[in-house]
């Protein structure tokens, strides 16, 4: 990258890019707050990892004005391991994850992750969705008559203020209306103080987990770990980045964001964070509201970073099915919107390889297995000439 070039995508209005920073910061809440629960993890922990990696990437990017941090896939495949062996081994397998991610940018591995047929991206969103999905159900279902009415209020502010109000995102309203009044009327709910205390993180180096590269069991778990984290990041990261090259009429650089994005997972894992990936609503929502440069993806990390100092004790009054209620809305808008156009592009062959994507993935709660499932049954199909239809190994996904 030239100098120039580089130094361009630092400039721009400096009032615009700071209200943007702040307004995406605040919208990221939610969803570092949400994942920390998911992975099991304190929310502390989760917006300390989205700091982290928002100040490597706004200056290491090849995608500017994209937002990464802890999200659903993430997510997903990290549970298990911290259920089954705690956080030491997350924070070992995001750097792991970390490395990896910067192999895929230097050898340009991404372009194979590129290479992706559509059908298998369908498959592995419209699975990431159910499993995001069904994760927040024990927040919404059998806890008390107000959490049902405070999961309804929360759907129809989602759904409904969009309508009137577009540069305030209708979650964050959401969470903060609702926070109130659960605070003013004391309802019967749980909250997130019930489950995590918030409390100030400080970054520092984990020497601790250098013991367990030591040692082959732990190393073998802490690789296949990071390793699907690696793929199932790039693969979300590559989405997001074609999503905003469609917005910008921009392309991205995939190999220096595959690198610039284990970079970031590295030093967030480095310093006691936990892995993530791009953000697709929150990047199209970051150029939307009028981003323009570098600085303001800088001011997002420092945002969100002072966020765990200043707005701990309010954090920790959230309810948790409003949280749910958030994550449930975005699982709703992973859904992919193209399944019935690829099913009827290639009826037999698109639709087995949907299908057996999203049940393999479910089965056995691995997202990568699930795409390589996927790539597998429409090889074959694609080969033996089982398919009809346009091939679709090639769009833009």
């Amino acid at each position: 990258m030239r100098i120039e070039s580089y130094a361009e995508e630092w400039q721009g209005s400096v009032k615009d890019n700071i209200f943007a920073g702040i307004l995406i910061a605040l919208s990221a809440l939610p969803g570092a707050i949400a994942y920390s629960f998911i992975v099991g993890m304190n929310p502390s922990i989760g917006l300390l990892s989205m700091g982290i990696m928002m100040v490597v990437l706004s200056f290491t990017a090849g995608r500017t004005l994209m937002i990464t941090g802890p999200s659903s896939g993430i997510a997903l495949v990290a549970a298990p391991l911290v259920a089954s062996h705690g956080p030491m081994y997350l924070i070992a397998a995001s750097m792991v994850m970390g490395v990896l991610q910067m192999l895929f940018g230097v050898f340009k591995v991404s372009r194979l992750i590129d290479r992706i047929p559509v059908a298998v991206v369908i498959g592995f969103m419209n699975a990431l969705a159910l499993l995001l999905m069904s994760s927040q159900f024990p927040s919404i279902f059998g806890i008390s008559t107000a959490t049902y009415i405070f999961a309804v209020l929360s759907f129809l502010i989602i759904w409904l203020v969009p309508r009137w109000i577009r540069f305030i995102p209708a979650p964050l309203i959401s969470i903060v209306v609702l926070t109130l009044v659960a605070h003013t009327l004391h309802p019967n709910l749980k909250y997130v103080h019930d489950l995590a205390d918030i409390h100030v993180v400080i970054p520092k180096v984990q020497w601790e987990v250098l013991p367990l590269f030591t040692h082959t069991h732990a190393l073998g778990i802490i690789l296949g770990y990071g390793l699907t984290m690696a793929i199932v990041g790039t693969l979300q990261s590559l989405l997001t980045a074609k999503a905003l090259d469609v917005l910008t009429n921009v392309r991205s650089n995939e190999n220096q964001e595959s690198a610039a994005q284990g970079l970031a997972n590295f030093a967030s894992g480095l310093f006691g964070g936990f892995g993530g990936s791009a953000l697709v609503g929150q990047s199209k929502f970051n150029v939307k509201i009028g981003a323009t440069a570098r600085f303001s993806t800088l001011v997002t990390a420092f945002f969100l970073l002072l966020t765990i100092y200043v707005l701990g004790p309010v954090i920790s009054l959230i309810p948790m099915v409003v949280l749910a209620t958030v994550l449930v809305s975005i699982a709703f808008n992973t859904f992919d919107r193209r399944t019935w156009i690829a099913i009827k592009a290639a009826p037999v062959r698109n639709t087995a390889t949907i299908l057996i994507t999203m049940v393999v993935t479910l089965a056995t709660n691995n997202l990568a297995f699930g795409v390589l499932s996927g790539t597998a049954i429409y090889l074959v199909f694609y080969f033996f000439g089982k398919g009809s239809g346009k091939d679709d190994r090639h769009q833009s996904s």
